[in-house]
């Protein structure tokens, strides 16, 4: 019997799984440095969170390339794309130590939890016409929930941080099972 390889479509939902653990995983170390020296961890978060949307807005990109997408399907991911890039471009605008990069990067990871988790939950629901997943709406639900909190009323920095860190490693372990999956389908 020989394995299933996976197919360049399902490569982007692994990279992006796998890279929303690094993300995390270098998160945390940086929760840990943010007890010593606040100040510099702030910018260093903001500049490794503005790298990953821009990241993720490039694999998504590569996922329009090589799916097999039906069209209203290529749409969710077209917003996405679009929100991951406009969110990461914002992360650079300016210079990074100005003002407080603290409120500017919660400011950012909230716009983003808010706009990516309507679309997860609209995409969980097959509203772009794919499967229905029920962990993309319970996800998109929970990054929808702690936007608008984080919006309403911004977390310290380290609350933030340690947000971030458990956020990504779900998604992250989530996206990758995913991938698993759509290579046992095909």
């Amino acid at each position: 019997m020989t394995a299933s390889r996976p197919t360049s479509a399902v490569w982007p939902l692994f990279a992006r799984g796998g890279l929303s653990l690094v993300f995390g995983l270098a998160a945390l170390l940086l929760a840990v440095l943010a007890v010593l020296m606040p100040g510099i961890v702030a910018e260093l978060l903001l500049v490794l969170f503005g790298c990953f949307m821009l990241i993720d807005a490039g694999l998504a990109s590569g996922r329009l390339v090589l799916a097999h997408l039906l069209p209203r399907e290529r749409l969710g991911l077209i917003a996405r794309a679009a929100i991951t890039l406009g969110v990461g471009v914002a992360a650079f605008v300016g210079p990074i130590a100005a003002g407080r990069p603290w409120e500017r990067l919660g400011t950012l990871v909230s716009v983003w939890a808010v706009l990516t988790g309507l679309l997860d939950i609209a995409a969980g629901y097959g509203v772009f016409d794919g499967a229905r997943r029920r962990w993309q709406v319970v996800m998109g639900a929970v990054s929808l929930g702690l936007g608008a909190i984080f919006l309403a009323r911004p977390p310290g920095m380290i609350a933030l941080t340690l947000w971030i860190v458990m956020f990504s490693a779900i998604y992250g372990v989530l996206t990758i099972v995913e991938a698993t999956r759509a290579i046992r389908v095909q």
